[in-house]
């Protein structure tokens, strides 16, 4: 099938291919669930996913989102992973004990999938529009076999949710461009709340796509095109209609927010629950101070807000091919996005660009512009807070090769969503940790990224898979995350940060006749957050590894003495 010219609209779908799409999907839906129902398995707990199912259960419970609004995590995609949880607990009539909330956690991941389905509708029905049935095929292909998508859909967290949200958004916003108000403001505004309901940072992402629609409409309704009459008046017509709608479309979906949300009762104080983790010396306490004082009832999703703005206003370090950046680098995004996007999909865009006036289109503009906000993020935590423009960036390679050559880009198209997933079929489980073949693979991955782009705390059933496999040393555990196993035998965990080091023999006598198990987070991520992990970590780097798992870095120290009581 041969794609329409850029110009015209894509014809709508035949019942040819409406069986042709159910087929794809359905194909795509079993490769999805065989990859995310199974990769868990060998996955323990990542860092946020314990605090989630806490929080969320305290939601379901209390009916108000205030244990997840003061740390700024909006509670849409946390009350749906943890329904089952709820769902069971209403069903045998007991509330489950925090000891047991980990291991209902492969339920609660589950539910990650029904947004990774929407995602994957959503990202076929944007690309049929801009570019017909078979860029939207090969688009929804790419999302469903890329490795990070699906790494993120086994777990039970919230960025693959606010990228479905975001691609619907974008879906209904430029189908609905120039038509009534239902189709223009009514279903963009209703996604634009359901995608802030998910994440805050849809809030400047939804927006500019709202906004970069609305602009698309203005060349295409030739409102910019100087004829003669009144010209400027059409003009200006035109403005206020698309300023008029985008607003609109932010307005309600704020509303639903807030009505979702709602307000903390007399006497909560959430804002003072914020502030006790702001530090005495940082430069908006005294603001957030004048907040908590003035303010009794507050939104929570306001709460959420502010919490966001205090924190990305901080920063954060950030590790990026070797280096470590104590307050972050400006191109952290763009650099990562390069690692992580699979060889195939960079092959195809750079084919379709061999006829750029019909390569480029809307969707990747899109992307571009939601690319250069991301110059002026301070939080700097792994490739998930960006995957909605990885999403929409998938679309509009598709669009563009479709476009660009027909039939021919369509069979590319296809070759690299087989390649892709072959990708993910040979990194499985560790998605997490997948890097391209440009950047080294993924057995490059320690050397160049760490904390949710390779180790999240998720390692620690690989590290007891190679106890058993090694004789059951005893372990001595330096680990960053928060699965409740770390803390177990045959681990010990330990924490050189917090002790007296000052030489190597320290560490030596520290550690004594053990193993010492060091997750690669802790190994690269703030090496410099005490003199003491300083030593220790100039130390560990004099000595060969005995062994590697996907997250951790072991040495064998069982040739000391053990340690001074």
């Amino acid at each position: 099938m041969t794609a329409p010219p850029p110009d015209s609209p894509p014809e709508p779908p035949g019942r040819r291919d409406l069986w042709i799409d159910a087929a794809w999907l359905a194909v795509l839906a079993v490769w999805c669930g065989a990859w995310c129902l199974t990769a868990p398995a060998r996955m323990g707990p990542t860092y946020d996913e314990p605090f989630y199912l806490e929080a969320g259960l305290k939601n379901w419970h209390e009916c108000h989102p205030e244990a997840l609004a003061v740390n700024g995590v909006m509670p849409l995609p946390i009350a749906v992973a943890t329904s089952p949880l709820y769902l069971h607990e209403r069903r045998t009539g007991e509330l489950l004990p925090r000891e047991q909330w980990v291991e209902h956690l492969p339920r609660a991941r589950k539910v990650t999938l029904v947004w990774l389905a929407v995602l994957v509708l959503s990202a076929m029905r944007l690309g049929q529009a801009a570019g017909g049935p078979w860029a939207g095929r090969v688009a929804a292909g790419l999302v469903a076999a890329d490795p990070t998508f699906l790494a993120h859909s086994a777990l039970a967290a919230t960025d693959v949710s606010v990228s479905a949200a975001l691609l619907a958004l974008t879906s209904f916003a430029y189908t609905g461009r120039g038509r009534p108000w239902a189709g223009r403001v009514l279903v963009p505004g209703f996604c634009f709340g359901v995608a802030v309901l998910c994440k805050l940072s849809a809030l400047l992402y939804g927006g500019v796509i709202l906004t970069a629609v609305e602009v698309l409409y203005w060349f295409e309704s030739g409102a910019l095109v100087r004829s003669a009459g009144a010209w400027a008046a059409g003009v200006a017509r035109t403005v206020a209609g698309s300023v008029a709608a985008v607003a609109a479309a932010i307005a309600l979906g704020l509303v639903l927010v807030l009505a979702v949300t709602g307000v903390s009762d007399a006497g909560r104080r959430p804002m003072a629950e914020i502030l006790r983790g702001i530090p005495a010396d940082d430069p908006l306490r005294p603001r957030y101070e004048r907040y908590a004082a003035e303010t009794d009832r507050v939104p929570y999703a306001a709460a959420a807000f502010l919490f966001q703005w205090w924190h990305n206003a901080r920063g954060d370090a950030a590790f990026l091919n070797g280096t470590h950046y104590p307050k972050g680098c400006w191109y952290y995004f763009p650099v990562l996005i390069a690692m992580k996007v699979p060889v195939p999909v960079w092959l195809l865009g750079a084919v379709a660009l061999l006829r750029p006036r019909r390569a480029l289109n809307p969707v990747l503009l899109f992307a571009l512009l939601l690319l250069l906000v991301t110059f002026k993020s301070n939080l700097q935590t792994g490739v998930r807070l960006v995957l909605p423009i990885v999403a929409l960036g998938y679309v509009g390679v598709a669009v563009a090769a479709v476009r660009a050559f027909g039939r021919g880009g369509a069979a590319a198209g296809a070759a690299a969503v087989l390649v892709v997933a072959a990708a993910s079929a040979w990194v499985w489980p560790h998605g997490l940790g997948y890097l391209n073949q440009f950047a080294g693979g993924p057995a490059a991955a320690h050397e160049r990224v760490c904390d949710s782009n390779l180790d999240w705390g998720q390692g620690v059933p690989d590290l007891l898979a190679w106890h058993r496999a090694n004789g059951e040393p005893p372990v001595a555990l330096w680990y960053f995350g928060t699965d409740p196993a770390a803390w177990k035998p045959p681990f010990q965990m330990v924490g050189p940060e917090r002790a007296a080091l000052r030489t190597g023999d320290d560490v030596r006598r520290f550690v004594g006749p053990r193993v010492l198990a060091v997750s690669q987070t802790v190994l690269v991520l703030h090496p410099d957050a005490t003199p003491s992990k300083r030593v220790a970590l100039d130390y560990l780097r004099t000595l060969t590894p005995t062994a590697r798992t996907q997250t951790f870095v072991v040495y064998d120290f069982r040739d000391q003495p053990a340690p001074a009581p």
